[in-house]
């Protein structure tokens, strides 16, 4: 009973480190023996069919629900996006007094998104040229919607693009990438988008 609880952690750790898996398990399309071989692997020591007992009944708590990915889906469709590129990023201790698309505070300071033009004006220690703001006006039903975050991050992510910075407040979201990620992201974004609200 120990060592079937200790699996099935092990396996929940695999998945936490891969939430496209857990998706695709919610949805029904993971071979169950595939799967189980490779995590077997990864852990060691282990008999392949307790593993693949317990990923069969870990994937019942991933059962799709459909309702849940089609508000999200529905929620981005009708979400206006747009780009910007040419955007710097300050990291300042105190608060700047600076014309910023968008700023936020945290406990080590504040962090300003700026257009690079102005951001050259300054003197200031922490600052990064090269990035594009990927802007997305929501529904105010986002404050209430769970998985759009989630479903933004991991389609860049499987297609290896990196988010730099995320800020978001109520239906405003800004997703900060390197410039040159900046044409391929916007279109696997829509492309995304339509594939999912289409099926």
């Amino acid at each position: 009973m120990e060592k079937d609880y200790k699996i099935s952690k092990e396996i929940d750790m695999y998945l936490d480190r891969r939430p496209y898996i857990k998706k695709s398990l919610g949805q029904g399309i993971i071979n169950y023996s595939a799967l189980s071989r490779q995590i077997s692997e990864e852990i060691g020591n282990v008999h392949f069919e307790a593993v693949k007992s317990a990923v069969i009944r870990t994937a019942k708590k991933y059962i799709k629900d459909t309702t849940t990915d089609k508000k999200t889906i529905d929620l981005l469709k009708n979400a206006n996006f747009q780009i910007e590129d040419k955007i710097a990023t300050i990291h300042h201790i105190s608060k700047l007094d600076i014309e910023s698309i968008a700023y936020s505070k945290t406990p080590s300071g504040y962090m300003y998104f700026v257009k690079e033009n102005i951001a050259k004006k300054g003197k200031y220690k922490k600052i990064e040229f090269g990035f594009a703001a990927i802007y997305i006006k929501s529904h105010p039903d986002i404050e209430v919607t769970t998985g759009v975050s989630a479903f933004l991050l991991s389609i860049l992510s499987s297609h290896g693009i990196n988010v730099v910075h995320m800020m978001d407040c109520r239906e405003d979201t800004y997703i900060i990438i390197r410039d040159v990620d900046a044409p391929l992201a916007f279109k696997i974004l829509a492309d995304a988008i339509k594939l999912y609200s289409d099926t």
